[in-house]
């Protein structure tokens, strides 16, 4: 029966999870097109979208809204890494935190990769790394992209590892 009710904790957690990084996701980006004064039209979790109109942008804005995307999640994760306890008893609390945690640090990959990608010309159209990109490249190089998301990502892993995030899920998986 533990091992049902530890798979049914990983479930829960990762429909949670992937609620919530697409909420903050969204959200990342709402916040810097409210900042920049465009109207909400459409908001919308479950279909991954905003839609606006207005909006007052400069080159600066344009950047932080699609940065903002991969930015919000990842600094809420981080908070809340930061603030999590592992000597907490919790199965539930330890499962939770680290798929939580997941979706942001993953999330970075992709700026990491995507400069490179954009370099031959080959990256996703319509994709936020690639959209910062057409902005950022007009002054800077798309590398810089890639080392600036690099230092992100390990800064996030090294908090995940060092707070016992991963060796509390591994402990209880095996339970």
């Amino acid at each position: 029966m533990n091992k049902v009710k530890k798979v049914l904790y990983l479930l829960i957690s990762l429909l949670i999870g992937l609620f919530l990084y697409v909420l903050l996701h969204e959200l990342g980006h709402l916040i810097i097109m409210l900042y920049a004064g465009a109207k909400i039209i459409d908001f919308s979790i479950f279909t991954t979208h905003v839609t606006t109109v207005g909006g007052n942008y400069n080159n600066l804005l344009e950047l932080w809204c699609h940065a903002n995307g991969m930015l919000f999640p990842v600094i809420v994760s981080l908070v809340y890494m930061l603030f999590y306890k592992k000597e907490n008893n919790n199965s539930f609390y330890h499962i939770f935190s680290y798929v939580i945690s997941l979706p942001s640090i993953c999330s970075i990959l992709a700026w990491v990769v995507i400069p490179f990608i954009y370099i031959r010309n080959c990256a996703p159209a319509h994709d936020d790394v690639t959209m910062f990109l057409h902005n950022f490249t007009q002054k800077y190089h798309p590398l810089i992209v890639s080392i600036a998301a690099m230092l992100i990502l390990t800064v996030s892993i090294v908090i995940i590892i060092k707070k016992g995030i991963v060796k509390n899920f591994i402990t209880e998986m095996r339970k």
